[in-house]
């Protein structure tokens, strides 16, 4: 059946293409075309009949913009006939409470890949299921530990308050999207959802709706996560207002990964008729669950003062003052985050084996080491309660006050909960943290904007630990087209976190003190609108670098670490053909310590256009690609990524062919998953060691954007 509609997808490509100069086209005007993903949301600067302010008092509306939105804020690519109602959308700093303009993530192009986890970068490692952990294997793609260290491998799906989408919005707003693939036994699901509306023009209250559950297409493999964010914003002149609640938990059957590879790579040799739920796994019963609870608000207050404004009286003939727009001089902010985080992994795999003529649990029997009689059980917990004050001086309230400056202090009380040694108990531990901050930033203009923050630790566990970074960016117009030049640096002394150099669990424990992780970074990045290119370069030094080595255990390396990261990212057009493609050189210093792939590659060829001026439509087959390597295997009993040197994996592309449509407020797809697998041999697709990529299926789904 499904070689069928492989074969039925391909001749409907080649109908496409034989029958298009029949239809009606309407091709993009190329003057739009934008390296940013497009959206339903996005609107010309000016759209007649509606002001700028439309939405929020002049005061309010804040005119500063990231050096990153910045980029091509002159080009607006559109493919919706009936825009939406004027919407604004930004993100917030937690530390000074600014706002951050920023897309809506309503895209239209590519629609399909946000279904993916290979959409989240030029390369990616996951488990196959949707809602896997995952990990980047583009370095630089890849953030800071985070304090709670399970968090790293499922950052994709979790909601933090610097990356919560604030709106506000002219009429009520609903976005509903789902996703499908997958028989009643393989079934993959994923539903989310966004509600919000206005209370006049300053307050704004929404919901933020995120549910997976994927039973995968492998033994013991499902994954569920529930994820509900409420979310609301109040601004006035002097007032500004954000609170944020999200309550998520993600559950993760955990098989260890196959067993043998010949069950992906060369079926026949296994001389029987198998599916992919028959192929042998480490262990059953057993899971990860995380836990994520967040509580934020944030205020700020704003100084300043009211324009005067000289208007002539028709009547009189007398000139009479009339206050203004209110002009932000300074700014006073608070906020406040409590978070409420825990870990716990379980198995009831608790078979009794005889392994070397000794009788134990059939999960122990993957482990050398066992501190503790009885079945798994491990769990921490973690909580913080961070408080920021900040004080900021805007920019542009004179014509000669060229840059804003802000400073903050920040105080964080951690509690940390875990299993003790003894095994009658669970340890406790408290720390506190004190850092003292600033920013210089200038973004306001073309011709020069410039971002420098620096943070030290100044009391506390973080003593000592400094961040300096600064991006800068300029412009310059060749023939009405703007290109831009920019760079990127840091400086970094990061703090080992607690769970480092603690943890203590059934099959792993440490106790080890760690230095300082010194990283210094420069790179730079040329976007070029007429050949559609961006061309970025960067080069890393990292001392100290902590990593989890080929026993799975935390190590660190006093040696320096160079590592250097090229990219291009260059979209050919012609007509309603397109050939995107994203390209990524990678070397490390050592290999050993930070693994990278050489080269990965992601390719996308496809038709566009907008036909009989109410649908578009995207065709086309995509590639994801990289060079072997000996790519961080996956240990589910710490749940974290490691150093092997065993298998290396690579040189063989997951590929999709697609078909993605748009009809006003309504998008839609259907997509054939890991398309390659039914014309390369060997079947060699695997994301990481013993994790092959699910099969290939089926896949579609629908979004709807009701404005009303």
């Amino acid at each position: 059946m499904k070689e069928k509609l492989f074969i039925s997808l391909l001749v409907c490509l080649v109908h496409v293409a034989t029958v298009w100069p029949q239809a009606r086209v309407i091709l993009p005007d190329s003057s739009k075309i934008t390296t940013n993903p497009d959206s339903l949301n996005l609107l010309p600067r000016q759209v007649e009949g509606i002001s700028d302010s439309a939405m929020l008092p002049d005061s309010v509306v804040d005119r500063s913009l990231s050096l990153d939105s910045l980029a091509h804020d002159d080009e607006v690519e559109m493919d919706s006939l009936q825009p939406p109602p004027r919407m604004f959308h930004w993100k917030l700093n937690p530390r000074t409470g600014d706002r951050i303009p920023a897309e809506s993530d309503t895209v239209i192009h590519n629609f399909q890949h946000s279904t993916l986890a290979d959409g989240y970068s030029v390369a990616m490692g996951h488990l196959g299921t949707m809602g896997s952990p995952v990990i980047s294997k583009i370095f630089s793609d890849r953030g800071e530990t985070e304090t709670f260290i399970f968090n790293n491998a499922y950052f994709p799906f979790l909601r933090k308050p610097d990356e919560q989408l604030f709106l506000n919005t002219r009429v009520p707003y609903s976005r509903l999207n789902y996703y499908r693939s997958g028989n009643n036994q393989t079934r993959e699901d994923r539903f989310n959802a966004r509600l919000t509306t206005n209370f006049g023009k300053s307050l704004n209250v929404g919901l933020d709706v995120d549910l997976i559950n994927a039973r995968g297409h492998y033994n013991s493999q499902a994954t569920r996560h529930n994820n509900f964010s409420l979310f609301g914003n109040y601004l006035s002149e002097r007032i500004e207002a954000h609170a944020y609640v999200n309550l998520g938990k993600i559950s993760h059957f955990e098989n260890g990964g196959i067993t043998n590879d010949l069950f992906i790579t060369d079926p026949d040799a296994i001389r029987q008729q198998f599916n992919p739920r028959d192929i042998p796994v480490k262990f059953t019963n057993t899971w990860n669950t995380l836990g994520n609870n967040r509580f934020f608000l944030s205020g700020r207050y704003n100084l300043g003062y009211y324009e005067v404004v000289k208007s002539d009286d028709t009547v009189s003939d007398d000139t009479v003052k009339v206050r203004g727009d209110f002009v932000p001089v300074a700014s006073l902010s608070f906020s406040s985050s409590y978070t409420d985080q825990f870990r716990r992994f379980l198995s009831h795999d608790t078979t009794l084996v005889n392994v070397g003529g000794v009788s134990m649990q059939r999960i122990d029997q993957f482990y050398p080491n066992r501190y503790y009689m009885g079945a798994v059980d491990d769990s921490v917990r973690f909580s913080s309660f961070k408080n920021i004050v900040a004080l900021s001086l805007r920019e542009g309230f004179k014509k000669w006050v060229k840059f804003g400056l802000t400073a903050f202090l920040e105080y964080d009380l951690r509690n940390y909960s875990m299993r003790d040694t003894v095994g009658t108990g669970y340890a406790q531990h408290r720390e506190s943290a004190v850092t003292l901050g600033g920013i210089l930033n200038k973004q306001q203009g073309e011709n020069l904007l410039f971002n420098i923050r620096a943070d030290l630790g100044v009391l506390g566990v973080n003593l000592g630990e400094f961040r300096l970074m600064g991006d800068v960016q300029t412009g310059f117009n060749i023939a009405g087209r703007r290109t831009t030049l920019s760079a990127e640096a840091y400086v970094k002394n990061l703090r080992p976190k607690y769970l480092q150099e603690n943890y203590f669990s059934k099959y792993f424990k440490w106790n080890q003190k760690l230095g300082d992780t010194r990283r210094v970074y420069l790179g730079g990045k040329l976007h070029i609108p007429f050949t559609n290119s961006t061309v970025s370069a960067g080069v890393e030094n990292l001392q100290n670098y902590i990593y989890f080595n080929r026993d799975r255990m935390l190590s660190q390396e006093g040696d320096n670490v160079q590592l250097l990261t090229v990219r291009l990212d260059q979209d050919i057009r012609l007509g309603v053909f397109n050939w995107d493609n994203r390209v990524v050189y990678q070397a490390s210093s050592s290999q050993e310590v930070i693994p990278v792939p050489t080269l990965s590659v992601y390719s996308n060829l496809y038709l566009q256009a907008l036909i009989v001026k109410v649908l578009t439509m995207q065709v086309g087959v995509d590639a994801h690609w990289h060079t072997k390597y000996y790519v961080p295997g996956y240990e589910p009993a710490l749940l974290q990524f490691y150093n092997q040197d065993e298998k290396e994996i690579g040189n063989y592309p997951i590929s999709t062919i697609y078909a993605n449509f748009h009809l006003q407020q309504t998008r839609f797809f259907v997509m054939f998953y890991n398309a390659a697998s039914k014309l390369l041999k060997p079947t060699e697709y695997f994301s990481l060691p013993n994790y092959p990529v699910n099969p290939f299926l089926f896949k579609m789904g629908v979004s709807v954007n009701l404005n009303n």
